[in-house]
């Protein structure tokens, strides 16, 4: 599920083959090698935006042989009261100590809808380590959602989308009027699960 959108706003979507969806990974993969070698950089950690960043943050690790992990867990959730939030449900940090002072970090989202759930996990990381490198990937990005060069020395997206915009619109822009249903997932889960809903999260 994306983070949380405008009310009354209907989704398109689209299933994405297991061969689009790699070379996307590729793509973004071949970005990120060129900036880290460029800048002589190697990344400590990769830190999955669970759920949609895990299986995509899995294969760039692979393709860029990086070892160790350090996910963060965000959720768009509605409460039995009618509140919606964008909440950290798991910080790594709060058990978790890395002793370098200035270490580098790869955030790998999937979905990137308004950017609130990788900007939480943004602050957290820069709270506890403020000279921290941070590069900021994702698959599909939603048309002008927020950007965050001023926290990352690098951000790339596999994608621009508008799914949210009229297709004619999308036409003009020449990008993905679609949300992406990922190989792992159905679109009848993305319209009719509840993933969202206070007690499918807190029990």
């Amino acid at each position: 599920m994306q983070d949380n959108v405008e009310e009354n706003v209907q989704e398109r979507f689209r299933n994405l083959s297991h061969d689009e969806f790699v070379t996307i990974v590729n793509e973004i993969s071949e970005k990120l090698n060129d900036f880290l070698t460029e800048n002589k950089l190697k990344v400590d950690y990769v830190v999955p935006m669970l759920r949609s960043g895990a299986v995509p943050a899995v294969y760039i690790a692979n393709r860029l042989n990086i070892v160790k992990f350090l996910p963060f867990q965000s959720k768009h959730i509605t409460y039995k009261n009618g509140k919606e939030t964008i909440e950290l449900l798991y910080n790594p940090l709060k058990s978790f100590d890395i002793s370098k002072k200035e270490p580098i970090f790869l955030i790998v989202e999937g979905n990137h809808s308004t950017g609130k759930s990788v900007e939480l996990c943004l602050d957290e990381l820069l709270k506890a380590y403020p000279n921290a490198k941070i590069l900021y990937v994702c698959l599909f990005k939603n048309y002008n959602s927020k950007n965050f060069t001023d926290k990352t020395v690098f951000e790339y997206a596999g994608r621009i989308t508008g799914y949210f915009l009229p297709l004619e619109e999308c036409e003009k822009l020449n990008i993905d009027g679609y949300s992406p249903v990922y190989p792992w997932e159905t679109e009848e889960d993305q319209i009719n699960h509840p993933d969202d809903k206070e007690e499918n999260i807190f029990f």
